[in-house]
């Protein structure tokens, strides 16, 4: 069972002879206009529906030509329950263009089967004037319900809880009889009241639940053991009278309810019931109580369609007020950071006045302010790329440590822009300590550490090969620290050449003394990244 939603409603109810229209707002009835089944009454209808464009339509039918099928189904979901169910509706009703099938509920045994009302238009003939009309003039038709699956809403809004009963209600359409089990449609069954006099009346009703109730066993819905209670909606004391004597003759539990009354509950006048009780149905379906819709789409198209427009332009009104509401709030964040930008500027202007009242008082100075930051700058960046001999000093004092029979006797450091730099005082002896002084015109920051170290090895005994392997594990020392480039042997511990004089005798009594086992080394350091900062230097002003 679906909701309306719609303030604006048109809700019809047709049967074989005329149909009844009526006009709603909510769920109050605003007007209603009775139709005909003639042609004449069809060109009234369509300027009727023409005054009520793009009014949502709601077809009740309550014809004879019903059909009822109730059957039990496996229980399945989504597409599976689809094709099922279609596969039911064209078993059954293949030739029936209205048709639809009812969800009841599901079985209690172990399959749990879920139980479908089918029911159908057999006949539709008396409708298809009415249907012509609605999609001559394009209107929107919502759906088709059947009169007796509203009739299930009014038993289960009056509360009565019998498993079975029987709903006996006289419309301008006939008699129609409503079995309900568990308050759940079964069977309707319309019977017209022709040229039936009131005094006829509860005979005529006498007959007719009776062969219902033969009907109904027949079908297998009840046994003959049974207990109908039988409910007659009751417009005056008559009937009650008529609902007495059929229970005593067919042994019925009877019940009587105050139509007229229900009827102003649901925010109906009492005075419309009388004339046309199909409007309890209309109103019953205006409040809110949409049953199963029998016509195929094809008949919802243009309802469909409005649909389509309205999400279409709820979603476009929903993102213009979005965009509106984002360009409110960009606008008032702007509009705070302009005046944060308006206070900071008024507080910097007034930052910028006491600073000028300071200054006055400022004594006087040779020179500009503006040179002396430079040179302040000038000086910090020269002491932040100034380079000393210490990285090498520490490079060679590890390498020592590893190897002490080694003794320098001279290290000389220089900063050049190219390793290719000779040994300009091999010929002299230096201070261990002495060091190269750097020249200031060259860049800092493309210049690579140098360095010349001359050593002995001390208690030399005469073993060159040792000498030589000290020399080269001393080298290799100093290859393995990362901030090594290159290491050059200029000297070996001795003279390998072959043009070195020989000279003595083995007579010479100064033959024992061994000369020392000298060595001379070339180190290159790997260049290390400096910053510069770029100083720009004005010519200085006489300062005033």
């Amino acid at each position: 069972m679906r909701m309306l939603t719609s303030a604006k409603k048109l809700i019809l109810c047709a049967n074989s002879n005329s149909l009844t229209a009526g006009i709603w707002h909510g769920n109050k009835l605003q007007s209603y206009a009775v139709f005909n089944n003639i042609d004449q009454d069809y060109s009234a209808f369509s300027e009727y529906i023409a005054k009520q464009p793009d009014t949502n339509i709601y077809l009740i039918v309550d014809a004879v030509e019903e059909d009822y099928k109730l059957e039990s189904l496996p229980h399945t979901t989504g597409r599976a329950r689809r094709e099922i169910i279609d596969r039911k509706l064209n078993q059954f009703n293949r030739n029936s263009t209205f048709r639809a099938a009812h969800y009841i509920n599901r079985s209690a045994d172990k399959r749990k089967d879920d139980n479908f009302l089918f029911v159908a238009l057999s006949n539709a003939d008396s409708l298809q004037g009415w249907l012509d009309v609605i999609q001559a003039n394009q209107s929107p038709l919502v759906g088709l319900y059947l009169l007796p699956m509203i009739s299930q809403v009014m038993v289960r809004q009056m509360k009565l809880m019998a498993p079975h009963i029987l709903l006996c209600e006289q419309l301008s359409s006939g008699f129609r009889q409503t079995y309900l089990h568990n308050g759940r449609l079964r069977m309707s069954r319309l019977v017209p009241m022709v040229d039936v006099k009131p005094n006829q009346l509860a005979y005529f009703y006498l007959v007719e639940i009776e062969k219902t109730r033969l009907y109904l066993i027949s079908q297998r819905l009840i046994t003959g053991e049974t207990q109908l209670q039988m409910v007659l909606p009751a417009l005056d004391n008559s009937h009650h009278e008529i609902a007495k004597s059929i229970s005593q003759d067919q042994d019925l539990e009877y019940k009587t309810v105050d139509i007229l009354a229900y009827a102003k509950n649901i925010n109906l006048a009492e005075s419309l019931i009388k004339p046309h009780p199909e409007l309890l149905h209309m109103q019953l379906l205006a409040n809110g109580n949409l049953p199963n819709n029998l016509a195929p789409p094809t008949y919802s198209k243009i309802h469909n369609l409005n649909n389509a427009c309205r999400i279409l332009f709820l979603a476009i009104a929903a993102i213009a007020l979005l965009s509106i509401g984002l360009a409110g709030v960009y606008a008032w964040q702007g509009r705070q950071q302009y005046n944060q930008l308006d206070l900071i500027a008024a507080q910097t202007q007034q930052q910028q006045r006491l600073y000028d009242e300071v200054a006055k008082n400022f004594p006087s100075t040779p020179i500009p302010s503006a040179e002396l930051k430079v040179a302040v700058d000038l000086a910090q960046t020269i002491e932040a790329n100034r380079q000393t001999p210490s990285q090498f000093m520490q490079i060679l004092s590890t390498a020592c440590e590893t190897a002490p029979e080694i003794n320098l006797n001279r290290m000389r450091w220089l900063l050049s822009a190219t390793p290719d730099v000779p040994d300009e005082a091999a010929n002299s002896i230096s201070p261990a300590n002495q060091v190269y002084s750097p020249n200031p015109n060259l860049d800092p920051t493309k210049l690579v550490q140098v360095g010349f170290v001359n050593a002995e090895i001390k208690g030399f005994t005469g073993d060159y090969r040792a000498a030589l392997n000290t020399v080269s594990q001393f080298v290799n020392t100093l290859k393995g620290n990362s901030a090594v480039d290159t290491v050059t042997v200029l000297q070996e511990p001795i003279n390998v050449s072959s043009l070195a004089n020989l000279q003595g005798s083995t007579t010479d009594e100064t033959a024992n003394e061994r000369s020392p086992a000298i060595f001379k080394l070339k180190i290159v350091l790997k260049p290390q990244t400096a910053t510069l900062t770029n100083v720009a230097l004005k010519p200085a002003e006489n300062a005033s």
